[in-house]
Parts: structure tokens; sequence; C-alpha cells
């Protein structure tokens, strides 16, 4: 009689999330064939976060506004699929008002093009709006003040996959202490039917080429997943 090989955690884990997946995919084909949407069904995603974003604009829920060019809300298709999440804007995202435009956003560019994924499938947005003095670490407080306008913006957009970019956004949006090292590149449960693949922030692949390999590695997976080949 044969001996079934028992699973350790972490395969048992992988089993579940892949089959946790496949439902989800099956759920969101019948919607699709239903006419369905599972953002709103009333209201235009793009129109919702043009009035969001104009809500916000003169924020002073903290201390960045007194430094900041612009606030950085966000850029992408209102239709994404994937988020991409990073930690805060720099110096020049604080000048153009965009995320990702700076050194680190074109390798990020470079690398989601090597990965096919296209501006269509993707949106960018940071947790903090404001750009930090001299690029310093986020405050507690900046934290609680921009946060809930980062979880607007998800729940608007209702995206299939958060690519948290660099321990501060991983660290951030899954309540956890642990490294980015530890993390990247295993998917983990944003909600029911979102999940949260980190990755390594493209800043720190410019300090750290060897890294850069890992982050392909990772938007590779976003791809995969997104694509249902797993």
């Amino acid at each position: 009689m044969p001996v079934e090989r028992k699973l350790g955690f972490k395969e048992k884990q992988g089993e579940v999330l892949r089959e946790y997946l496949t439902i989800v995919r099956s759920f969101r084909q019948y919607l699709d064939k239903k006419g369905v949407s599972q953002r709103s069904k009333h209201q235009d995603p793009q129109q919702v976060l043009k009035q969001f974003h104009s809500s916000i604009l003169t924020c002073r829920g903290c201390s960045l506004y007194r430094t900041r060019t612009h606030l950085v809300f966000g850029r992408g298709s209102s239709q994404a699929e994937v988020m991409l999440v990073g930690e805060a804007p720099g110096r020049e995202e604080d000048l153009e008002g965009r995320p990702f435009v700076g050194a680190a956003g074109k390798l990020l560019a470079k690398e989601l093009a090597k990965a096919g994924l296209r501006d269509e499938d993707i949106y960018i947005a940071n947790v903090l709006k404001c750009r930090p003095p001299g690029n310093r670490d986020p405050l507690p407080e900046e934290i609680e003040a921009c946060l809930p306008y980062l979880k607007r913006q998800i729940e608007i957009l209702h995206p299939r996959i958060i690519c948290s970019l660099g321990k501060f956004a991983t660290q951030v949006l899954l309540s956890t202490q642990q490294g980015i090292t530890s993390l990247r590149g295993k998917p983990q449960f944003y909600d029911e039917s979102t999940i949260i693949i980190p990755t390594l922030h493209p800043a720190a692949c410019i300090y750290n080429p060897s890294w850069e390999n890992l982050l392909r590695r990772d938007l590779a997976l976003v791809k995969t997943k997104l694509s249902g080949e797993d």
C-alpha cells in the first residue's frame, strides 16, 4: 500500500493559495460572462479616482504639507488589475506630482516591460502622498494620516494583485515587521480577492545591481499570476 507524503506547512500554504486563486479566477470568469464587474456597478472608477484626488489635494493631515511641492496621488489605468505600491515620493516625484518618474521609476518601467506588463495593466501609487524632507523614513503620524488614502485607492481600483515595492510598503500593507528579503516573491493575502506579491524597491536595485534579477523574477511572477498560468 503506497505511503502518502505529508506536506510541509509551506507546501500546504502554497496549495491552499493555488486552490483559492483557481476559485477566484473561475468566479471572475463567471462574472465577466454575466457582464458583472467586481468594481462599482454604478460609477466609473476613473471618475471616482478623479473625485477622490480632488478631495485630498489640499490635505493637511500631517506636517508634510508644509514642505511639499505637489501631492503625489498616483498614475495609471483605472481598469488596472495590478497595483504597484511604493514608499513615498522622491524629489522628482514631488516636483512633477507623479510617482516613480525619477531614476527608480525608469528602472521599474524597464523591468515592467521585460515582464510583459503593459501600461493598461497597472496603477502606481505610494503609501505617503507627500515627500518626506531629505527622503527620510516616514514617521508614524505620517503613515497614520496617509494610509487611509492608499486603502481608498485600493478599494476603488479593486486590483487582483498588489505588488508592494520595498520593505516599507510591504510591512505597512501586511502589518508585519519581517524584512523584505524574506518576504519577496511570496504571495500573501490582502483580502478575499486580492493578493500581495512583495518585491524589492527599484531604488534599492540601483544601489545593489545584483538585486535587479530578483525584481525581474518577482515581476515575472506577477505577470504569471495575472495571466492565470499558476
